[in-house]
Parts: structure tokens; sequence; C-alpha cells
């Protein structure tokens, strides 16, 4: 493989991109996305990667496209690299096939008749439209034909090795609904059993990576804005979410054998849960995080830190905590598994981990007409996520649906609570306004809580 750094600034988090057939790192040379460096990976005639440079990160975020998505999967089942996420774009991990990948003779039709000017249809065909051609034509590859016809006798023989370990467990996957080289309806069937695979429905097999990006990874420093905007107002209008907290401290509650004398809290907010767990219990310490900390009063035992809990939880020493607690806050981590995993090794044996978190059917309307990426999890995947050593206590879901009297309103209370912190949606407010579905004249919100008491034995 051949690699490189498309933005090399010394930052914390990288985006590697493992690229399609007849890729270099042109195309991608204009991706920028604040606080990450920006790696490609491409040409599969040789398969060794030097993981060497990816090593300083705190985070990786893994975009694996085309027929990179099934060298993605031999790479990553290798060790070579631990990725935060992994999102496949267009592409299967069966990648020549009938059912599932591009059809074997369409595959072989484009290896035997390889040339500059079926190379050109090619990437023509790879493209949405004719805007989308020129753009790319603008940072065309630079690759030769012989180097190709390479490229692709290697990944027939890849694919060919049915004994290849390729069990990776991919967060997501995006299918475009008009891609003209891998058949969308053979996407639909190989990522079948992904419960987060995401439609773009006017997409092509080259995706509008800038807005791709941007969709799937999280930016936190918007959602510390838009909750610092809102902490005036969300108290007042979190009702759905005071009901969380009231119900998380229940079942934490009831799950507790004696007090905790130790207690973090990762995304404390305006300190619902806070003051629920503090006017029962009195531990010695307690440490409240949160990504746009606010202050609320608090005993003197405890201490309020400003950071992301998914890279502060890494720094906590072992056995340091007796409980850990989280409410309707998991859904803006990049990897709940990671965290949890995390939280385990900090918690003290016999301590309890509570959490609140959100199912796939949060949102549920204003998803359907934004498109938005699924972030939520499963109660069944939130089990397979709990971490060696650690046992499920409870785990119950509730849906909780709002009512209002007009799609402006459901905006208007997004806004005052600060939940929504999407980067861009591709949909406008007018479009939402329009397309919001309603119910005998009304506008409803569904939220999805699910609520995981676990313990360390």
């Amino acid at each position: 493989m051949k690699q490189e750094f498309t933005v090399n600034e010394g930052n914390r988090k990288l985006i590697i991109i493992f690229a399609g057939w007849g890729m270099d790192a042109s195309p991608f040379r204009h991706l920028r996305l604040d606080g990450h460096d920006i790696a490609v990976v491409w040409d599969y005639r040789d398969m060794t990667l030097d993981s060497t440079p990816f090593r300083k990160y705190s985070d990786i975020y893994l975009f694996a496209w085309s027929f990179g998505v099934y060298v993605a999967a031999r790479t990553l089942a290798s060790g070579t690299l631990n990725p935060t996420i992994k999102v496949a774009v267009n592409g299967s991990l069966n990648p020549i096939d009938d059912n599932e990948g591009i059809p074997e003779a369409i595959f072989r039709g484009t290896l035997d008749n390889l040339s500059e000017r079926n190379l050109d249809k090619f990437y023509r065909r790879m493209c949405k439209d004719a805007a989308s051609y020129a753009a790319f034509k603008a940072d065309m590859p630079c690759r030769d034909i012989a180097g190709l016809k390479d490229e692709l006798q290697a990944i027939a023989d890849m694919s060919a090795d049915k004994d290849a370990d390729i069990s990776v467990d991919w967060d997501r996957a995006i299918i475009a609904g008009n891609d003209r080289i891998f058949p969308p309806d053979n996407l639909r069937r190989a990522w079948s059993y992904l419960p987060r695979t995401r439609k773009i429905a006017d997409g092509g097999h080259l995706p509008d990576w800038q807005s791709l990006i941007e969709q799937e990874i999280i930016d936190k420093s918007l959602v510390a804005q838009r909750f610092s905007r809102s902490a005036s107002t969300y108290d007042d209008n979190a009702d759905v979410q005071r009901h969380i907290a009231e119900k998380l401290w229940e079942l934490w509650r009831d799950a507790t054998e004696n007090p905790p004398l130790s207690i973090l809290e990762a995304g404390y907010g305006t300190g619902m849960l806070t003051r629920l767990y503090t006017s029962h219990w009195h531990p010695y310490r307690i440490s409240l995080w949160d990504l746009a900390p606010i202050d609320i009063e608090l005993p003197e035992a405890g201490e309020i830190i400003a950071g992301d809990a998914e890279e502060l939880i890494r720094l906590m020493p072992e056995d340091y905590y007796e409980a850990i607690a989280s409410a309707s806050a998991m859904q803006w981590f990049d990897s709940p598994e990671r965290w949890l995993q995390n939280a385990a090794l900090t918690l003290a044996d016999g301590g309890i981990i509570a959490i609140s978190t959100f199912g796939p059917d949060n949102m549920r309307e204003l998803t359907s007409v934004t498109r938005l990426p699924l972030r939520y999890y499963t109660t069944d995947e939130l089990s397979s996520m709990i971490p060696d050593g650690c046992n499920i206590i409870t785990m119950e879901e509730e849906r909780i649906v709002k009512n209002f009297d007009s799609p402006r309103e459901v905006l208007n209370h997004l806004k005052l609570t600060g939940v929504n912190a999407m980067r861009r949606h591709g949909t406008n407010i007018r479009d939402i306004l329009s397309r919001y579905p309603l119910t005998d004249g009304k506008a409803t919100l569904t939220y999805h809580p699910i609520y995981l008491i676990i313990k360390k034995v």
C-alpha cells in the first residue's frame, strides 16, 4: 500500500481513508476538519501498511471506501490499527460477488478491457453527475494503466481467498442509492446484519467526502457550544431529561448496597442527576466532567473538570471510583464501547456504572426528514459492549413522546435544550418544517432512553 498525509499539523486525532481502486491522494487533498490530521491509503498491489506514523494519535477515525472496505477489513483483522470508529462507504466485504459486491462478469470485463478510455468511463460512472465529475477531474489521480491492472488482479486474488480473516465489527455502513459501481441492492444485502446502515438516496459511488466526514465525526466543540447557549433555558424545557435523570437515579440507588464513597459523573450538564445523589449520599470525592461546565452547587468534596470524558477517562488510575454515572451524554461519545472499557478499569471491584443513553427510535421524526447518521445503539448492541469482569444488573428502555403544536415548536424545543449538535445535515429549515411528519395536525418528538446499570464483580 501507499500512504500519504494530506493534512499533518500535529493534531491528536487522525482521519485515515482507505481509498478505492484507481485512486491516489489527489482527490482528498482539499479535505479539512479542525483538530484532525488526514492520511490516505491506496494502491493494494502490496498489502503492507506502515502504521508507525499513526501510533501517536489518541483517536483514529477510519473511513474505508469501495474496494478499500475489504482491504481495510483485512488490515484491521491483523491488528495493525485500532480505530475509534470504523465506517464502510459504498463497499463490501465480498467485493467481487454477484449478490453482495460487484458482479463477477462486470469486474472481469473491467480488468480485461482496461484502457485510458475505459478508465475515464469508470471515473464518470463513479461520479453521480457532471458537476461531481468536473470536481473530481480537477484533482484526478495520476495512475498508469499497467499498475491499475495489476491492482485489480491483486484485489481479485485477495477476494478469492475465502479463508482470509475479515472479522471486523464495523460501526456504520453507508450505501449510495445511485451507486453505479457497487449495485445498491447488493450492498443492502451485504450490510443487512448491521443496524446502523445509512442510505444516501441521491448519492453516487464517489461520496461528498467533506460532508460525509462532517456528519460522521461528532463535533464536540459544537456540542459544548450548543449546550452552553441553552444552559439558562435547559432546566425549564428539558422535562424528558429530568425524567431520565430521576429514573436513572432510582435504578442506580436500588442496585446499590452501600453508598459509594467516590463518584465520577460524566456529562453532568446542569446537575439534574448530581442533585439527586448528593442529596442522599455523602461521598468524600465527587468528580464532575463536562465539555461545557457550568457552576452548580456542590458539596465540599466536589470538583468540576472541563474536558472530553472519552479522553479524561484514559488518564484515570485503576480502582479510583466506586461509582461512575452518566445521564443522557453517552450518545455524544465517539466510541461508547471503548469508554465503558476504560470506565471499568478505573472502577473499584463491586462498583456500579449507571448510564442512560438513547436507542434507535430517538428523534425518529426528525431523522425521517434529515437522514442524520445513526448514532444510537440497541439494547442488544449495548449488552455486547459490557466489559469483561462486569455484569448487567438492570437494562430498561422507554419511549417518551412529546406533542407540539407545530414542527417549528419542535425545533425551538431542540434549541432551548441544546440537544441537536450536528455540524450539517443537508436539509434546510424550510424543508424540515414542510416535511416534518404530523399526526392529527400535531408534531410529535420521540425520545427513546435506555438505562443501564452495570456492576464490576
